[in-house]
């Protein structure tokens, strides 16, 4: 009977990883055909596939969309906020996991408070604070301390679970060799970190390349330094009917979370199972 019961559970959670995945697929697949076809073909059937390949959307959407100048904007506010989220996180786990920072609980649960309060509730004021000291009229600089600002406590937590999965029979003996700290983490122990890495940046990567409440306030008056999502609005209204186009647009938002999960997947599962374990 229990076996029975175990199988049917099993069954019931395959079939509900499989309606996930379908309602995942459905809007990339249409986004994809209809990024290739013309308005006749759109409206005649919307889920038929193209009949020719009119790549002219592509064209449209990178070059009169402007999907080029946002793509250039959200690979920089990107990449930065990514590597300062690393750098900053990778030393304070690392301090808060291995070295005698007093109150350290306290600390981490001071994280964990900031890391689960809703961004709506910070926008305001993080707001305020950015208008009174100039910082919106700095390119790209409010979206990449705002990210940066929210990501990082919960960065810090999971880089501190992975540290403390380390050995420490393995820091003792660099430290007899002389090896200093930063040393130590960089070369020791970061090389056997890859995956616990790999995890933080597809999720921050995905966060900041994806964030669009914050992007669009923060630019609501400046022209510049616009990423893909605020530009996708735009794009949407000055083509509300022209489909194929925006479709286009799209697709070029998703093809580097595609690369880089594709290129990190391995890592990423590796870190996922790693960190359910050792958390």
């Amino acid at each position: 009977m229990n076996t029975k019961k175990i199988s049917i559970s099993k069954w019931m959670i395959r079939l509900l990883l499989l309606l996930s995945m379908i309602v995942c697929i459905i809007p990339i697949y249409f986004s994809g055909i209809t990024s290739f076809k013309t308005m006749q073909e759109f409206y005649a059937d919307v889920w038929s596939l193209p009949k020719v390949l009119h790549l002219e959307n592509y064209v449209e959407a990178f070059v009169t969309g402007k999907i080029g100048s946002y793509f250039i904007n959200s690979v920089i506010i990107t990449a930065v906020t990514v590597i300062l989220i690393q750098i900053f996180s990778i030393l304070c786990a690392y301090a808060l996991a291995r070295l005698k920072v007093p109150h350290v609980e306290l600390i981490v649960l001071i994280l964990l408070g900031i890391q689960i309060l809703p961004t709506e509730t910070m926008v305001i004021p993080l707001y305020m604070m950015m208008t009174k000291m100039s910082i919106l009229k700095v390119t790209y600089l409010s979206q990449i301390l705002a990210y940066a600002g929210w990501s990082l406590p919960g960065t810090i937590i999971i880089m501190k679970n992975f540290f403390q999965s380390i050995p420490g029979e393995l820091l003792e003996a660099a430290r007899i060799d002389g090896s200093s700290e930063v040393n130590t983490m960089v070369k020791v122990i970061l090389p056997l970190m890859k995956s616990s890495v790999m995890t933080c940046i597809v999720m921050n990567f995905s966060f900041a390349w994806g964030e669009l409440m914050w992007a669009q306030i923060s630019t609501l008056l400046t022209d510049k330094g616009i990423p893909l999502t605020v530009g996708l609005l735009n794009f949407q209204g000055e083509f509300g009917t022209q489909w194929p186009p925006l479709c286009a647009a799209i697709i070029m938002i998703l093809i580097p979370l595609f690369i880089l999960f594709g290129f990190a997947q391995k890592y990423f599962v590796a870190g996922l199972t790693a960190g359910s374990v050792k958390g």
